[in-house]
Parts: C-alpha cells; structure tokens; sequence
C-alpha cells in the first residue's frame, strides 16, 4: 500500500511540477510574442519611416551643404537664393513635417518612458521654421527661433531604430 502511495504522489507531483513548467513556458512565450509585436509596431510605424526620412534629409543637407550653401557662420538670413529656398520648400520642410507628424501622432511607441529631447527640440524646430517661412512671406526675414538640434536628433533615430532592428532580430532568432 505504501509503495502505491508514494507512486500515486510522485505522480501527481510531476504532474503539477508539468502542469507548473508549461504554464511557465506559456507565460514566457506570450510575453516574447507581446514583445515582438510592439517592437513591430515601433519599427513599422515609428522609427522605420522616422530613421528613412532622417537619412534621406541628411543626405540632402549634406549634398546642399558641399554644393552651394554658405557654411553655418556666414549664413544671412536676409540674403538667400532661390535655389536653396526650392530646396527648403520643397523637400526639406515637406520632410521635416513628416517627421514631426511620425513623432506626435506615435508618441505612443517611443522606446524611452518621457519623449527624449532630441525629439521635442525637433519638433519645437519645426514648428519654429514654419512661423519663419511665413514671416518670409511678410517680408520679415529672421533666422529661424529655435535651431535643429543636428547630430543629437540624428544619432538618437539611428541608434533606436538600430536598436530595435536587433532586438527584433533576436526575438525571431535571426543572426544579429
């Protein structure tokens, strides 16, 4: 009776110590799968598009800068030409709202729990560089009030998007 006994236990208790482990493999699973989706999601709708429109301006202001554009310092607000104001209206502002707009409309998915700073000085920037386009139209011409917060915005996109790429990576198992 005795031998049944221990038999009957030992197994109810691999049965529970089973039942114990599946469920802990479970629980592990979902929030793996839980994870994947959000940093899907971040990918897809935030910083994926966020990092392409980033590289593409850069790769403008980069070749706007080696081709006509007055370096930094000797930029006059008060002198520009036509061909960098096409450039500014057509591509770089155009832009740069999308990229606000990316920011405000899923601030939701950003990686960090406060928006970084980077991100705020960029939008405070693009919502500075449109008052001043529209002064320009008033025949006011100022530099812009508040300036694009450069490689710290651009550093911040790469790194999170580079980020998450590995991470995403990692969770479907892919080579990192």
């Amino acid at each position: 009776m005795t031998a049944a006994i221990i038999t009957a236990s030992a197994s109810i208790i691999v049965a529970v110590l089973a039942f114990l482990l599946s469920q802990q493999s479970q629980l592990r699973q979902e929030r793996r799968q839980a994870r994947l989706t959000r940093i899907n999601c971040q990918l897809r709708e935030l910083y994926g598009p966020l990092n392409a429109l980033v590289d593409s301006n850069e790769r403008v202001w980069s070749s706007l800068r080696s081709s006509f554009l007055p370096a930094q310092g000797e930029r006059d607000p008060f002198i520009d030409s036509p061909e960098w104001r096409k450039w500014r209206d057509e591509v770089l502002i155009p832009t740069n709202r999308r990229m606000r707009d990316l920011i405000t409309e899923h601030a939701d998915l950003i990686i960090e729990s406060e928006v970084p700073n980077s991100l705020r000085e960029f939008c405070a920037h693009v919502l500075a560089l449109e008052i001043s386009v529209l002064e320009e139209v008033e025949g006011v011409r100022r530099r812009t009030l508040i300036g694009h917060p450069g490689e710290e915005f651009v550093d911040y996109v790469n790194a999170s998007f580079t980020r998450l790429k590995g991470e995403q990576n990692k969770l479907l198992g892919l080579a990192v």
